[in-house]
C-alpha cells in the first residue's frame, strides 16, 4: 500500500523544510567537522528540491547564498543540540526515528513502486509493538489533538506502514544510498533544531530585564507612536458579502443600512464632510451617519491604535494628520472615511501590549544573536557557489511543518 503524501506529512517531521537540507558524511553519535562541497549542494538541489525552487536557485546567486547560510545555521544548531544531549531525550529520539523511517519509506517506494503493506502486515507490527503509536503520541503531545477522534485509527495505520517500509528499506541496504542518507540526515537535523529552538524561545524571557525594555523603548520610540482618532464610514461593502439580510436589524434594534453604489457612497460621504466643515458636531454626525458597527454609541471613536492595526490607506492618512485636523475623503476597501485625529502619543511602557511587543522584539534579537554565536563557533562549512540545473517537470516534494520563527 502506498503512503498518501498528505497523510505522511501530517504525522512526521517534514523532509524538506523551507529548502533546507543536510549532506554530511559523519557519525550520528559524534559531532565532527562538516564540510558541504559544491558537489554536495548540487546533489541536494537536483535530488531533493522541487522544480520551482531549482529554477529560482539556478538564476539567482543570492538565493543560493541565502540557502547555504540557512543550511549552515541548521547544521550548527543541530550539532549544538547533540552536544547538549537532545538526541538522548525520548521525545526527540522518537521524532528522529520517525523522520528517518519516513525518508527510508519514501525512497523504498520510489524504487519499489509495487511495494505494498497489507492489513496483516499492520496487525503483525502491532502484535509485536502494541503500544508504539500511543507511546509516540504521549511523547509528542503536539500531535495529540490532530490525531484523536475518528482519524486516530487512520494515523495509527499509516504510522505502522512507515515503520514497516522503513525496516524493509534498512534490510535492503537503503541506509547506504546517498540520497536516502541525505534525507535521513535532514530529518534528524530538523528535529534537533526544532527542539533546541523551542527551549531557547521558552527560556528567552529570563534573558530580558527591565533595563532592556527601557533601552529598547528609548531607542525605538517611533515604533510605538499611536494615534487616537474618530471616523465616519460610508460603506461600499455589500451587506450580502457577509451573508446578512439587508433588512435585518442590528443588536441595538436599528435597521441596517442598505448597500449603495460606490458613487452614491462618495456623494453621501462628501455631503457629510461638507457638514463637518460647516461646524456641525463630528461625534453627532458619526452617530447619525456612520456605517461602522457601534458608531451610534461610540461616535466613531477608534481609541488609540499603532502602526499596522488599520488598513494602509487609513493608517497613512491618520498618522500624517495633526491633532484636531479633519481629513478629506479617504477611500479604503471598506468605503469612504472621514477621519478626525484626537491625539498623538507614544504608547506607554507600562502598557502590557507595548511591553509584550518590546519583549518579543528583544527575544527575537537575542535568539538571532545566539544562532550567530553557535554558527560562528561551529565547524560547519557550506559551499555558496554551486550550480543548479533545473529538471523540467520535476514533481515538487511536499513542504510543511514549523520553521525557526514558528518554534
Amino acid at each position: 500500500m502506498k503512503i498518501p503524501t498528505k497523510a505522511v506529512v501530517a504525522i512526521v517531521v517534514v523532509i524538506v523544510l523551507a529548502g533546507l537540507l543536510l549532506l554530511a558524511q559523519r557519525s550520528y553519535s559524534t559531532t565532527k567537522a562538516i564540510k558541504l562541497t559544491a558537489h554536495d549542494m548540487e546533489l541536494f538541489a537536483a535530488e531533493i528540491l522541487p522544480a520551482s525552487q531549482q529554477l529560482q536557485l539556478a538564476s539567482d546567486p543570492e538565493a543560493r547564498k541565502t540557502l547555504a547560510k540557512q543550511l549552515k545555521e541548521t547544521l550548527a544548531i543541530a550539532q549544538k543540540a547533540e552536544q547538549e544531549g537532545y538526541d538522548q531525550r525520548p521525545a526527540v529520539r522518537s521524532m528522529i526515528d520517525l523522520a528517518e523511517s519516513q525518508a527510508l519509506a519514501v525512497e523504498f517506494q520510489k524504487k519499489n513502486p509495487e511495494a505494498k503493506v497489507t492489513e496483516d502486515d499492520v496487525k503483525g507490527y502491532y502484535r509485536t509493538s502494541p503500544k508504539a503509536f500511543d507511546e509516540f503520541l504521549e511523547l509528542n503531545q503536539q500531535f495529540q489533538q490532530a490525531m484523536q477522534g475518528p482519524q486516530k485509527e487512520q494515523y495509527k495505520h499509516q504510522y505502522a506502514e512507515l515503520k514497516i517500509l522503513g525496516e524493509r528499506a534498512r534490510a535492503g541496504g537503503f541506509e547506504k544510498d546517498e540520497v536516502t542518507k541525505l534525507k535521513m540526515l535532514i530529518g534528524r537535523s530538523q528535529v534537533l533544531e526544532g527542539s533546541y529552538f523551542r527551549d531557547l524561545s521558552a527560556n528567552s524571557d529570563k534573558l530580558i530585564g527591565e533595563e532592556d525594555l527601557e533601552a529598547y523603548y528609548g531607542e525605538h520610540a517611533n515604533e510605538f507612536e499611536e494615534v487616537h482618532a474618530r471616523h465616519i464610514l460610508i460603506s461600499t461593502k455589500p451587506l450580502k458579502d457577509s451573508g446578512e439580510d439587508e433588512d435585518k436589524k442590528d443588536e441595538a434594534g436599528d435597521k441596517k443600512p442598505k448597500a449603495i453604489s460606490k458613487e452614491e457612497a462618495r456623494k453621501k460621504a462628501q455631503s457629510v464632510l461638507d457638514r463637518v466643515h460647516k461646524g456641525e458636531n463630528f461625534v453627532k454626525l458619526a452617530e447619525e451617519n456612520s456605517d461602522e458597527p457601534g458608531a451610534k454609541t461610540s461616535g466613531g471613536d477608534l481609541g488609540y491604535f499603532s502602526h499596522g492595526q488599520m488598513v494602509a490607506g487609513f493608517e497613512k492618512a491618520a498618522f500624517a494628520m495633526k491633532v484636531g485636523e479633519i481629513s478629506d475623503l479617504v477611500e479604503t476597501e471598506f468605503g469612504f472615511h472621514i477621519i478626525k485625529v484626537e491625539d498623538h502619543r507614544n504608547a506607554p511602557l507600562d502598557d502590557q501590549k507595548t511591553r509584550r511587543k518590546i519583549s518579543d522584539a528583544i527575544k527575537q534579537k537575542k535568539i538571532e544573536e545566539r544562532v550567530q554565536q553557535i554558527t560562528s563557533a561551529s565547524k560547519v562549512e557550506v559551499a555558496e557557489d554551486f550550480n543548479v540545473t533545473p529538471k523540467q517537470g520535476a514533481p515538487a516534494l511536499p513542504q510543511a511543518g514549523p520553521g525557526k520563527n514558528d518554534q
